[in-house]
């Protein structure tokens, strides 16, 4: 199943390249740009030219001679692009026509029963619907949850998900990805606004006595699908993905993991100790003095962390769709990855933080409570504290049942703390002394 996993996100990630590369703007003679809350390119309305549309909805009921790029909550195509259409948003509805290629990232992707696709559809989301009736002339791509389709593909179906249902025509070969052990229910109760919610398909690979497959079918599952006879006119290759299980930890795996757990973390203690003994020190005392705050304060670090992100990453998106429109690609490019290299420092040193240097921080304090009350001579060791704490720390956080809040308290106590001296020393001025007279 591991690997199954692994084929579906390596399919899924070249997909979202893809379509990455295929919605990268590209320098045009004449391109029609429109924005707003709705946009809409009305049934008597022709549009010549390349189109660029942002908007929460964007209905094209009109024709536009050139392709199309949309980015929506919902986008509605019931009219005709002699083009390409490239869209990216909630919903995108196809009643309409296409002439060349889709290039779709969607949560609900649905091709009604007009519609009309002439090459290849290339796309990723939750799901995507063909409805009896829609006709796609070139091949299908999809990597997502699940695919039901019952209209008309004159070429391949290459499919990475979870469920995939045919219903409808394949002129070509269909080679699909799933995983029957898992349904993704919960598909029918995605809301997006102005579409309906797409029905759930079962598991696995279905086909229905109805389907048309021309070429081969060749899928990928840990258990073999149910093809009725007649469907498939070559032939049928299933390859079975193995379920794999996690043989059952034994004392002395536990007691190794505990052992590699502690020596990484006293290890890295010792080089805190060394290189940064006030940082070790400073936090140690506000756990000592004030604990409760810490655990508070615990809680706020975290949700500033994900805050900060969040306003980063906004920031950056918002700074480099304005410099688009202004035609500045060369200074979007740099914000673009000033935001990217913010966000992953913000990141790594979050996690570098809560996985290590408040454990040996905790640790520290912990084992000096503990030293205080058993053996007072050691507490002045640096090393003594470091390990005694870190040991009992290790233990119980391995613990079954326990060691999960163990951990959880060990983190929010060392952020808060951490964020603290931080502050305190940030904010503290230095005592000016008067020279002398």
């Amino acid at each position: 199943m591991y690997r199954s996993k692994t084929r579906r996100l390596a399919m899924l990630l070249a997909i979202v390249a893809l379509l990455v590369l295929a919605l990268a703007p590209a320098s045009v003679a004449a391109v029609d740009r429109r924005s707003g809350d709705r946009v809409v390119i009305g049934a008597n309305e022709t549009v010549t030219g390349d189109l660029l549309v942002t908007a929460a909805t964007v209905i094209i009921d009109g024709r536009v001679v050139g392709d199309v790029v949309a980015v929506a909550q919902t986008i509605e195509i019931n009219g005709v692009i002699e083009g390409d259409l490239l869209a990216g948003g909630g919903g995108v509805i196809l009643n309409g026509t296409v002439t060349d290629d889709v290039r779709v990232a969607a949560a609900i992707v649905r091709l009604d029963p007009q519609a009309r696709i002439g090459d290849t559809l290339l796309g990723t989301g939750a799901s995507i619907e063909m409805l009896p009736g829609s006709v796609m002339g070139g091949s299908l791509i999809f990597g997502g949850m699940q695919a039901l389709l019952s209209g008309r593909i004159d070429d391949d179906v290459v499919f990475a998900g979870n469920s995939l249902l045919l219903r409808g025509f394949v002129g070509g070969n269909v080679e699909a990805i799933v995983d029957s052990t898992t349904a993704p229910t919960w598909i029918s109760q995605m809301r997006v606004e102005g579409i309906a919610s797409p029905p759930s398909a079962p598991a696995g690979l279905t086909v229905d006595r109805e389907a048309r497959i021309g070429g081969d079918l060749m899928y990928t599952n840990s258990m073999p699908a149910t093809i009725p006879a007649g469907v498939v006119a070559g032939q049928v290759r299933f390859t079975e993905e193995p379920r794999a299980t996690s043989p059952q930890p034994t004392i002395a795996d536990w007691l190794l993991d505990v052992a590699r757990r502690f020596a990484g973390l006293f290890l890295l203690g010792l080089i805190l100790v060394w290189l940064a003994p006030r940082i070790l020190q400073g936090t140690a005392g506000e756990l000592e003095t004030r604990p409760i705050a810490s655990l508070g304060w615990g809680v706020v670090s975290i949700l500033a962390v994900t805050l900060t992100f969040t306003i980063v990453t906004l920031t950056t998106v918002v700074a480099a769709i304005m410099l688009s429109v202004v035609k500045l690609s060369g200074l979007m490019g740099i914000i673009v990855a000033t935001g990217v290299i913010v966000a992953l420092a913000l990141v790594v040193l979050t996690i570098l933080a809560a996985a290590y240097i408040v454990q040996i921080v905790v640790g520290f304090e912990v084992g000096r409570q503990i030293l205080l009350r058993t053996q007072p001579a050691w507490v002045e060791r640096p090393y003594a504290p470091l390990a005694v704490g870190l040991m009992l720390l290790v233990v119980l956080a391995a613990l079954p049942g326990i060691g999960w809040s163990i951990g959880l308290v060990t983190v929010l106590l060392g952020l808060g703390a951490l964020w603290m001296f931080g502050r305190d020393s940030f904010t503290r001025q230095p005592i000016l002394t008067p020279a002398p007279s």
